[in-house]
């Protein structure tokens, strides 16, 4: 586990799945926790995959692989290095065990950085093969909702239609189901996760709050590098994620070509891709 501090905000990222534990300002904790009962997580990093694949395998150069929900990433240890009291980076690349789920070499970077009020997290993918690479990524981090979600309002910047894909079972069918009618803001209700998440595929606006009714105060996520956004928690948990992707769930229809997922980056040889969101609190 190691600490960054910036003044009186200090986050924990344990080298396990470069895994944001903790994020306190004042020593008010921002995170959910985990538990057993309801979510074991805190924010774990999604790579190479976002979400399910149909039946978890998919097929890449005539050859099938498997492969768990959301990816490996949260599963491996990364290499874990101080950069300055108040960044910290986490690299990882492939092993023999990631390569018999994913059959390309890589170097994944999950840098994070404290500002006086907020945290960078920077994801920065490396292709060092010949050959094109394929993958997704994404966030999954989860803030305490003490006085429960219904107290809760998730603002946009810009307008939205909120049209939420629909899932069936753990993938997607192509219906679309509008929650609300186009505007600014969600309020929320366990009634919206009893299948499992808001999917808003891409979105238009750059920053998305968290907002407490009651008091104003909030948590601002900047999606701008990321097209597709999750609002997710389990009915009744004291808790509301919001996940900037770079990926999404199979469809129904799938025919497995990993070439051809659904918001797959394809970065080319000897090159590589960053990508960034920030929380500001």
């Amino acid at each position: 586990m190691l600490t960054i501090k910036n003044g009186d905000v200090t986050a924990k990222i344990d080298s396990h799945g470069a895994h944001l534990r903790s994020l306190t300002k004042n020593g008010n904790e921002l995170l959910w926790q985990g538990d057993a009962t309801d979510w074991e997580g805190t924010a774990p990093v999604l790579f190479p995959i976002c979400s399910n694949l149909k039946n978890g395998v998919y097929n890449y150069n005539g050859k099938q692989y498997s492969m768990p929900s959301h990816g490996f990433a949260s599963k491996i240890d990364f290499e874990g290095e101080l950069i300055s009291e108040n960044t910290a980076r986490f690299t990882a690349r492939q092993t023999k065990e990631t390569l018999e789920m994913y059959p390309f070499t890589f170097e994944f970077e999950v840098t994070f950085t404290l500002e006086k009020d907020a945290l960078v997290t920077t994801y920065k993918t490396t292709n060092p093969a010949e050959t094109d690479m394929y993958f997704s990524v994404g966030a999954h981090e989860g803030y305490n909702c003490p006085e429960g979600i219904e107290n809760y309002e998730v603002r946009f910047n810009k307008t939205e239609s909120f049209d939420a894909c629909v899932l069936e079972g753990n993938i997607l069918g192509y219906q679309k189901d509008k929650i609300l009618p186009d505007g600014d803001c969600i309020a929320l209700k366990p009634d919206y996760f009893t299948i499992d998440a808001i999917i808003l595929e891409h979105i238009n606006s750059d920053e998305v709050s968290l907002v407490n009714k009651t008091t104003g105060d909030k948590i601002t996520v900047t999606v701008g590098d990321f097209p597709n956004l999750l609002i997710w928690t389990v009915p009744g948990a004291p808790f509301v994620c919001l996940e900037p992707w770079y990926g999404f769930p199979d469809f129904v229809d799938t025919d497995g070509d990993f070439t051809k997922k659904h918001s797959i980056i394809k970065l080319a040889p000897k090159s590589t891709d960053t990508k960034t969101h920030t929380i500001r609190f």
